[in-house]
């Protein structure tokens, strides 16, 4: 099993800061908010790392903000629409997986295409 990702050892409180350091930044600011997570918290998280978790959070947030202008967006049912923003999160963690097998060399995407 591989480790754990930096970003998942963090507590909910300061990922909730770090997603929110993400979004005010556009999503960018890569190396500013390492260096603030290192500086104040003790924490060290790469950049590519955080490059990752705020492509992912992108991904997240615009699923998010489609939803909510979509006719359908009217749901009275919030589980569909958290499960909708998770199907969304996983879609994107297996195209990260799949990437990091092929760089591995362990599939070859022309076949799993």
């Amino acid at each position: 099993m591989p480790p754990r990702r930096a970003v998942n050892k963090l507590s909910d409180k300061l990922r909730g800061q770090l997603d929110a350091m993400l979004r005010g930044s556009d999503y960018g600011s890569l190396v500013r908010i390492s260096g603030h997570l290192l500086s104040v918290y003790d924490v060290k998280i790469s950049k590519s790392a955080l490059g990752r978790y705020a492509q992912e959070l992108k991904a997240r947030d615009a699923l998010k903000a489609s939803a909510t202008h979509r006719p359908e967006a009217n749901l009275t049912d919030r589980s569909v629409k958290e499960l909708l923003a998770e199907l969304g999160y996983l879609r994107i963690r297996e195209h990260s997986i799949i990437k990091q097998l092929e760089q591995i060399g362990f599939i070859d995407t022309k076949i799993f295409v």
